[in-house]
């Protein structure tokens, strides 16, 4: 039993999350009721009995009516994950973008269900602003929200949203420590030292450094190094008070990814590599880096005010500084057709994405009630609450003052070409943006196995932006408006026992004008007054259903079928933003096992069916094509076995895949990526109490894949890596 567990049964406390059927039926009166913000550490495997990620979801992800897939830190540390990335493989339907032109786009820019999650990722439920690669040191799960979240996340979500929960102050002492090396090569430490200082009180720490570089591809080294120190204070009382600070910066070069090569006679256009160019090929320069610095502030309070009423405040700040140079490349029809001759034509660039400079901070604050009670034999679970954030981004750019040399296909670039840059910012763009939301949701039950949830949401966007040459006084761009946007949310779930959960859902989201100006500055092309929204629709219906002993292993499904209106697309060549008034349709399927199927034998799988197109557009000749970058089938599974547990000769053995059908690059369906399929693996022993020896292999067959995808290139995954990790718990 861990120390969290132990202490917890001295105090006399229930572990339960709020909301749930347990926390309301099993506590006796006057039993104290954990707030989310304690960590788990005897969270069920079964995935579906977890407590949702975010509080505007009340209750465990099975009684939520809405597709929910969970990461647990348990298959986080058996796949050594090191980046959000990483763990997301083990969600089906996500594909990553490689980039789209003027701004550079670089960091964790995902689609979820097809559609653009680039503002939709939140930590310990407020959103983390800023574009960057974040590493997973300091994760305790990770969840995505499938389908338009608008009431529960606001602006954006319109595939869904990515939630974390970060590794917070428990009850009990722990010391840990991993030490990871392999090809690459690949180097990482991280270390997490949690303390109890008084009865309610604890401290937590966790560090991180890596050095590494991705095998088979001719980049350079990149570094990080992370601290993360955190503090509670009234843990297993009904008042609870976190703080936690993060301070994270790494210096990587950056990979724009292999040319697409056209065909002349109506053939698919195709990378480059699926055509004999090695995959190890990079055209960069020494240029191409990105270096990024966030400082992190969060403060969490939760106070039980009796025993129906619980309020909550989430507060963040953070600071975000950047400093980028990028190198696009692309293969016109003259370049493909000499490539095709077995000739090795000039890549195209126009010197690259001109560096620049980019800082922005961002304050948050959401402030949620949620109330249990019953009117006569009514029972009700009201979750009401406000929003407020503000951004603010400026970001100057510089000129190349020299050429860039020319590159040929065959022989890439490398870290001896440099091109010298402008002493002085030659433009720049300042963005503010400030959002208010409040939302209210009220899940009414009928009888004690029938509920109907009616939820809505008003947010007000604000964007006030200004763009121009340092010192001109003319030729400058000035926007100053705002929208409001209205988005509801409806559900029937009917549970006949705690076990099973029925649901048909309905909702939706709603993505303004100018929302990306952080992760996307060339937004701005085209924002004029008269820009819509983006509108969402989901409709789902879904089933979640817990078997076995104590409901150990989760079984779940659902149809789907999400509606976007007025299609907000950047242009391949020039990045601006154009909206097309398209609307575009998602539907399928989701199935999915969590748990264990054994007490020894863990299995987390799901697969994904998406039938996609474009329904209507501005483009005749795209009507009834699919929509780009959306694979019509996409599976992960991750299973691990444990052999002899808790003996001298035990051994925990597992592997899993991760595969995706062939996907189209642009609108028009000309050009597409293969299918993707990685088998990993993993071995792990337990030395003794305190020390464990653990081997991962990723990509085991040294499959040509791509790990993010734009219209007119895509980045080569790494090919076959082994790693060897050490890892100490106290």
């Amino acid at each position: 039993m861990s120390t969290v567990s132990q202490a917890a049964m001295m105090a006399g406390v229930a572990m339960a999350l709020p909301g749930t059927a347990e926390a309301q039926t099993a506590a006796p009166e006057g039993t104290v009721v954990l707030p989310n913000i304690d960590v788990q550490a005897n969270a069920p495997a079964n995935t579906l009995k977890r407590g949702n990620a975010v509080n505007r979801l009340p209750g465990t992800v099975q009684d939520t009516p809405q597709t929910i897939n969970v990461v647990p830190r348990e298959v986080l540390e058996q796949q050594n994950v090191t980046t959000l990335e990483e763990a997301l493989r083990n969600v089906p339907g996500i594909t990553m973008s490689a980039g789209e032109g003027n701004g550079g786009v670089t960091g964790d820019q995902f689609r979820i269900r097809g559609f653009s999650a680039q503002n939709d990722i939140y930590v310990d439920g407020l959103r983390d602003f800023g574009a960057y690669v974040r590493d997973a040191f300091t994760y305790e799960d990770v969840s995505v929200l499938k389908g338009p979240s608008g009431y529960a996340l606001g602006t954006g979500s319109v595939g869904g949203g990515v939630a974390i929960n970060s590794r917070l102050p428990h009850l009990g002492n722990s010391l840990g420590a991993t030490v990871t090396g392999g090809m690459g090569p690949f180097a990482r430490a991280t270390a997490d030292a949690n303390y109890q200082f008084s009865d309610t009180g604890a401290v937590r720490l966790n560090l991180m450094g890596q050095s590494a570089r991705a095998v088979d591809r001719n980049t350079g080294s990149g570094h990080r190094w992370g601290i993360a120190p955190s503090i509670a204070f009234g843990l297993g009382t009904d008042t609870t008070f976190s703080l936690e600070y993060l301070h994270y910066e790494y210096d990587q070069p950056t990979d724009a990814g292999i040319p697409v090569i056209s065909y002349s006679n109506g053939r698919y256009s195709t990378p480059a590599t699926e055509l004999g160019l090695g995959r190890s090929t990079w055209y960069g320069t020494s240029n191409d880096r990105d270096k990024v610095q966030v400082d992190r502030v969060t403060a969490r309070l939760s106070h039980e005010l009796n025993n129906w009423l619980t309020l909550s405040n989430d507060f963040r700040v953070g600071w975000y500084d950047r400093d980028f140079a990028f190198s696009p490349i692309s293969c016109n029809a003259a370049c493909s057709a000499e490539f095709l001759r077995g000739g090795n034509p000039l890549i195209a660039t126009t010197g690259g994405v001109s560096p620049y400079k980019q800082s922005n901070w961002s304050i948050q604050n959401v402030a949620t009630a949620t109330a249990r009670f019953t009117t006569g034999p009514l029972r009700h679970e009201l979750t009401a609450g406000f929003d407020i954030w503000h951004e603010e981004l400026n970001r100057k750019g510089y000129s190349y003052t020299s050429a860039r040399p020319e590159i040929r296909m065959w022989g890439g670039g490398g870290n001896d070409i440099f091109q010298s840059v402008s002493a002085n910012a030659t433009n720049f763009r300042d963005t503010e943006t400030t959002g208010y939301g409040i939302f209210v949701n009220e899940r009414l039950y009928l009888i004690p196995e029938l509920s109907v949830i009616g939820g809505l949401r008003w947010s007000r966007y604000e964007v006030d932006y200004n763009a121009g040459t340092p010192g001109v006084a003319t030729g400058r761009t000035s926007i100053d408006t705002g929208v409001d946007v209205w988005d509801p949310r409806v559900a029937v779930v009917f549970e006949p026992t705690r076990s099973q959960t029925y649901y048909a859902s309905y909702s939706t989201s709603s993505t303004p004008p100018g929302s990306y100006f952080t992760t996307f500055p060339a937004a701005v092309g085209q924002f004029r007054d008269s820009f819509k929204p983006e509108r969402n629709t989901i409709y789902e219906i879904g089933a979640k259903v817990s078997v076995l002993d104590n409901d150990r292993l989760g079984l779940f499904g659902a149809l789907y079928r999400i509606d976007k209106d007025n299609s907000l697309q950047s242009d391949p060549v020039s990045g601006d933003a154009i909206q097309t008034s398209d609307k575009q349709r998602n539907q399928g399927l989701e199935v999915g096992v969590t748990g264990q199927i054994l007490p020894n034998w863990n299995f987390n799988a799901a697969y994904t069916y998406m039938d996609s197109e474009t329904t209507e557009s501005t483009t005749p000749a795209n009507r009834g094509k699919r929509v780009q970058y959306v694979p019509e089938h996409a599976a992960s599974l991750w299973t691990t076995y444990e052999f002899n547990r808790n003996e001298p000769l035990n051994l925990t053995v597992g592997g899993g895949i991760t595969w995706r059908s062939k996907v189209f690059l642009d609108a028009a369906n000309t050009a597409q990526a293969p299918s993707n399929f990685a088998l990993d693996a993993v071995v792990s022993h337990r030395i003794n109490d305190n020390l464990r020896l653990q081997v991962n292999g990723y990509n085991l067959t040294n499959e040509l894949n791509y790990t993010a995808l734009f219209g007119g290139r895509v980045v080569p995954s790494p090919g076959r890596t082994v790693l060897v990790s050490l890892a100490a718990e106290f």
